[in-house]
C-alpha cells in the first residue's frame, strides 16, 4: 500500500494538465482526491485476503466500496467542473 504522500502524489501528477483552469484551486482538488482515495484503499486493505482459486467473500463489500469511491469522485468532479 501507498503511504498518503505517495498518493498524493500520484493524484497530483494525474491532474496535472488541470492545474491551469483551476489555479489556486488545484491543491484543495487533489487533497481532496487523495484523501477519497487513502480512504478508500484503507478499508479495502482491512478485509480479509482469501488464496487465489477461492470464492472470495469480499466481492460483495469491495464493489461496495468501489461504487463509494466512484460517487465521491464525481461530486468533487463536480464541485471542481472538471
Amino acid at each position: 500500500m501507498r503511504t498518503e504522500e505517495e498518493n498524493r502524489a500520484a493524484i497530483a501528477e494525474l491532474f496535472a494538465p488541470q492545474c491551469d483552469k483551476l489555479g489556486e484551486r488545484f491543491d484543495a482538488l487533489v487533497d481532496e482526491i487523495s484523501a477519497v482515495r487513502f480512504e478508500y484503499l484503507q478499508k479495502r486493505d482491512k478485509l480479509p485476503k482469501y488464496p487465489i482459486g477461492v470464492l472470495d467473500a469480499n466481492s460483495v463489500e469491495e464493489r461496495r466500496l468501489s461504487r463509494e469511491e466512484g460517487l465521491k469522485w464525481v461530486l468533487i468532479k463536480r464541485k471542481y467542473g472538471i
